[in-house]
């Protein structure tokens, strides 16, 4: 596909402004998905299954990182 067709379709997303209290509930709802992912990959005997589940709590523990970061680094 020709690239100017293509780019004329993406639009920029726009910066999301959240509150403080909107950074620490979103946080604290990746650690929680972080949690039950870790549960998952225990119950899993199959290693590829196990690693996905793995991978997915790694990623929600970098999301809840981001939102703290975020949140601690904004001026008070």
């Amino acid at each position: 596909m020709d690239a100017r067709l293509h780019s004329r379709h993406l639009s920029p997303m726009s910066t999301l402004n959240l509150e403080d209290v909107e950074l620490q509930d979103a946080a604290q709802a990746a650690r929680a998905a972080a949690v039950r992912a870790d549960a998952d990959a225990e119950r899993q005997s199959n290693p590829s299954i196990r690693a996905m589940f793995d991978s997915e709590s790694r990623r929600y523990r970098e999301l809840a990182a981001k939102f703290e970061r975020a949140r601690m680094s904004r001026p008070r």
